[in-house]
């Protein structure tokens, strides 16, 4: 109930937006944004003299957020404006005509016409965000990529603000392919960034944005990825038996913003997996299989083609990782929930049944240890039953999984969080 009215009130609270922009009102404008700006309750602040942060929220990065200040009272109050008001404020000004080349990623402007209503986009989220910050003064506002478009030159109202704009870099785990799309896009597509720092997860990603040359090196912090805290404290904590979570693999992973190729997809394994995963559960009907999807790829429909035995269920909502807590077994391919399961010490099954990991080793994450790597049916099975009569022990991570996990999510100690405190609060020294 409680997610249908604010899906009302954000649908009625857009519709005043534009009125407001209609009237060139940033007066209104400004009202609105404030009536809809909501406290993070998750996060516990102290009473008195709190500092106050808006935060642009975005799934993953909100997660980050989260793990870095839930421990304790923070002398810092976040509160968070939902991305779409920026989004709908931006439309406005460029119009659909001028965004054919225009999106995340893409956020440089071409023509003189699109550089003049930049300017006036600025202007107007000024003026807004002065009337807002009247009756509640932000000293700093926090995105989640360099690369968003809509919150893309909010740097430069930031500027006229005299407030702090800093990037928790979330988009950061690439192939090496995605790498190198990745490195022509910042350069080619986007202007240099005036955020006040960036944190990234990783050196391999610090690279690429030094590289590009779209920030100062001085400006970028690796300080690991924040939600894989919660992954390493999972190693003290015995799972469920018979639990296995098969997060679905998608079968365009390859066809991105940063990478466009067709002609390489996943869909072959991705039908080889379910078929021998719904196999597996028929033989053995004590286990119990959930097989997460992910929002705007898999969809319950998809499987209506498989009858799934009762010890199965498909599941989309709800972040994934936290299903780590229970699961014996964890069955991925080339997402992050893969270095995030060995982070967590759970039984990690990887399929390569067609030797995807040699073949297409370009469009893939380097994971370095092959004792994960299932390379045809026969692997699989015995791998799910010996796991499944094995008892939980928390070993220390091998050499070859520090360098995976060093090199994509730069945290092999659960201690990015305090990092990221660290990083967010030395704004106000």
């Amino acid at each position: 109930m409680k997610k249908i009215l604010n899906s009302y009130i954000d649908f009625i609270s857009l519709f005043l937006i534009k009125i407001a922009l209609k009237l060139n009102s940033h007066r209104l404008c400004g009202f609105i944004l404030w009536l809809n700006i909501r406290k993070i309750k998750k996060i516990k602040n102290k009473l008195d003299n709190t500092k106050k942060i808006l935060v642009f929220p975005k799934s993953g990065g909100l997660e980050d957020l989260y793990e870095s200040f839930a421990e304790k009272k923070n002398n810092i109050t976040f509160y968070l404006l939902p991305r779409g008001f920026l989004k709908e404020i931006f439309r406005f000004f460029f119009k659909q005509d001028d965004m054919s080349h225009i999106g995340d990623y893409f956020t440089k402007l071409k023509t003189q016409k699109q550089i003049e209503k930049k300017k006036a986009y600025i202007r107007f989220l000024t003026l807004s965000f002065k009337h807002i910050n009247n009756n509640l003064k932000f000293d700093c506002y926090i995105s989640f990529n360099l690369f968003y478009y809509a919150e893309k030159y909010f740097e430069e109202v930031c500027k006229n603000l005299n407030s702090k704009f800093i990037i928790l870099q979330k988009e950061s785990i690439f192939t090496p392919a995605e790498e190198a799309g990745a490195l022509k896009i910042y350069k080619k597509y986007n202007d240099k960034s005036l955020a006040s720092k960036v944190s990234v997860y990783s050196e391999s990603q610090k690279k690429i944005l030094i590289k590009s040359g779209i920030i100062n090196n001085k400006k970028i912090f690796v300080n690991g990825c924040p939600r894989c805290d919660y992954s390493f404290r999972l190693r003290k904590i015995k799972p469920k038996k018979k639990l296995i979570v098969y997060y679905m693999i998608d079968p365009d992973r390859n066809n991105n913003i940063l990478v466009k190729n067709k002609d390489t997809n996943w869909k072959k394994l991705y039908n080889q997996t379910l078929e021998y995963i719904v196999a597996f559960a028929r033989r053995n009907p004590t286990c119990k299989i959930i097989l997460k999807g992910k929002n705007g790829v898999h969809k319950e429909k998809h499987l209506n083609s498989l009858i799934l035995p009762k010890n199965c269920s498909f599941v989309q909502d709800g972040s994934g990782h936290k299903l780590l807590h229970d699961s014996l077994i964890v069955i991925a391919f080339n997402s992050t929930i893969v270095l995030e399961a060995i982070l967590a010490n759970r039984n990690l099954i990887i399929p390569n049944f067609n030797n995807e990991k040699n073949l297409r080793k370009k469009f893939l994450q380097n994971i370095k240890n092959n004792k994960y790597f299932a390379n045809d049916k026969k692997q699989f099975d015995k791998k799910m039953s010996n796991y499944l009569n094995s008892e939980y022990k928390n070993k220390k991570l091998e050499k070859s999984d520090l360098e995976t996990l060093k090199y994509y999510v730069g945290n092999t100690d659960g201690k990015s969080g305090i990092k990221v405190q660290k990083f967010i609060n030395e704004i106000y020294n």
